[in-house]
């Protein structure tokens, strides 16, 4: 069995250095932010918490494919934001922030006390939390790493039979509820330690420790939340899901050779390499997390970078956990650690710096546009409208119902019935669509060539809808329509 652990001794503060390079890295990580935008994803979330807030029903007024908690995440910052007359944008970076130093400050509490290399180990969490994500910054998946951080840690002082405090335990299992219901796949992340540290001890005790307990009740109490406040998700999204968004994978080739599975194998090799095959308590719980993240990626089946974010930057953490243990081969794990950190943050900077579509919007429409899409691609108008301060007046981002009914309907084994529900989905995104340009009339909408004027004339309501603009500008594959 692994057994190889840090030296540990009784729990004592950390000293200022390495909280003075937790702080550096946190800074160069508010300028990188500065220089960006916020991704598709979080754009679009924050303008759906600024629907909610202004009275808007999710999944009635404004649709959104994921459970209300990736909503619900960034409603305090919007509402804060407001308050303070603040962009939502800036509000989200900070708190987020404050959430990593909050995160690693509970762990570092709960965990052994850090190695000699404290300062490195800090430096480097601190950057792996806070400039690994770039343009993933603030996604769900990052939050949820954040908020699963101290429950790992538990489970690290569980396996090596180190005492917990009662209240830390609990408010972990908090932090480990709010990850699990951002996305309950992410249970994996924690499941793969826990059968660990069981197996380790040959104890099923800490099924029924209190961490697990909370946790447990987080979910119940959120389930409940969704079936009493948020009934149409139920209703309404989830059938609609099962038809046509989950169906939808990437392919295994894709899933299995991208950073999401290729990282964390690199990292496991090197972590074993540098433990000469006997790696530290933290380091094998962290590599275990770094799989149940992958897994979780795995079975979404879609392939997208910040899906793998998680599972990157928790082997990175195993990496960083050897790296300070005393050894021969450092410099060249340290050589090895870096690059696959680097190449990583290269990968995560991919948020689109469409210039010239905004310039174009800000051309042709009115100070505070009103937009609305037809396009496939989500991030055609997230995070372009926020660049614009317009609003987006689409009860949905995108097409994204049509765009993966057509991925099904490409099938030649697909049986009657569920090509006429396919169909049926689309003429339903057509007609939502066109509900939407009637009602809200909307300054510019944002047509792509795909799926385009073709498919706006196979769908006879959104055709009338659209008798009312023509084409006025042309940014590369997008054209702009404006009113007659």
């Amino acid at each position: 069995m692994i057994t190889g652990t840090l030296s540990f001794s009784a729990p004592r503060r950390m000293p200022l250095r390495p909280w003075l390079a937790i702080a550096f890295v946190a800074a160069a990580a508010l300028i990188q932010q500065s220089l960006s935008a916020l991704n598709c994803d979080v754009s679009w979330l924050i303008t759906i918490a600024e629907r909610l807030l202004d009275g808007a029903r999710l999944y009635r007024d404004i649709e959104e494919v994921n459970p209300p908690a990736s909503v619900l995440l960034y409603v305090p910052a919007v509402a804060l934001a407001q308050a303070l007359g603040l962009r939502p944008e800036a509000l989200t970076v900070a708190m987020v922030a404050v959430l990593a130093l909050l995160s690693v400050r509970h762990a570092r509490r709960i965990l052994p006390p850090l190695p000699a290399r404290a300062t490195l180990v800090s430096a480097a969490c601190a950057f792996i939390l806070l400039i690994l994500p770039a343009d993933l910054f603030a996604q769900r998946e990052h939050i949820a790493l954040l908020a699963g951080l101290p429950m790992l840690a538990v489970i690290v002082s569980r396996s090596l039979a180190l005492p917990v405090r009662a209240a830390d335990a609990r408010s972990a299992g908090i932090a480990g509820g709010i990850m699990v219901v951002i996305k309950p796949h992410l249970i994996l992340a924690l499941a793969l330690p826990a059968l660990w540290s069981a197996l380790r001890r040959r104890s099923l005790d800490a099924a029924r420790a209190p961490e697990w307990i909370t946790l447990a009740l987080v979910c119940a109490g959120y389930l409940l939340l969704v079936l009493l406040a948020f009934p149409e998700y139920f209703t309404h999204m989830l059938p609609l899901l099962r038809l046509v968004y989950l169906p939808g994978r990437d392919s295994w080739h894709h899933l299995l050779t991208g950073t999401m599975v290729t990282i964390p194998a690199t990292a496991a090799v090197l972590t074993f390499w540098l433990a000469r095959a006997r790696p530290s308590e933290p380091a094998i719980v962290a590599l275990l997390a770094a799989a149940g993240f992958a897994l979780a990626g795995l079975v979404q089946g879609k392939g997208y970078l910040n899906h793998g974010y998680p599972a990157v930057a928790s082997a990175l953490l195993a990496i960083t956990l050897e790296l300070a243990r005393p050894g021969k081969a450092r410099a060249f794990g340290a050589l090895c650690a870096a690059t696959l950190a680097l190449f990583a943050t290269y990968s995560y900077a991919r948020v689109p710096q469409p210039t010239a579509l905004r310039d174009a919007v800000q051309r042709l429409g009115p100070s505070h546009p009103k937009l609305i899409g037809v396009s496939f691609d989500f991030s055609l108008g997230h995070p372009l409208t926020r660049w614009v301060d317009g609003t987006w007046v689409g009860t949905r981002g995108n097409q994204w119902a049509t765009g993966n009914a057509w991925q099904q309907l490409e099938s030649p084994a697909l049986s009657p019935a569920a090509r006429r529900a396919y169909e049926q989905a689309e003429r339903a995104d057509a007609a939502l669509l066109a509900a939407d340009i009637i009602r809200y009339r909307p300054d510019i909408v944002l047509v792509d060539e795909v799926p385009g004027p073709t498919w706006i004339a196979r769908h006879p309501p959104l055709a009338r809808a659209m008798q009312r603009y023509r084409p006025g500008a042309r940014v590369a594959n997008i054209t702009l329509w404006t009113p007659r």
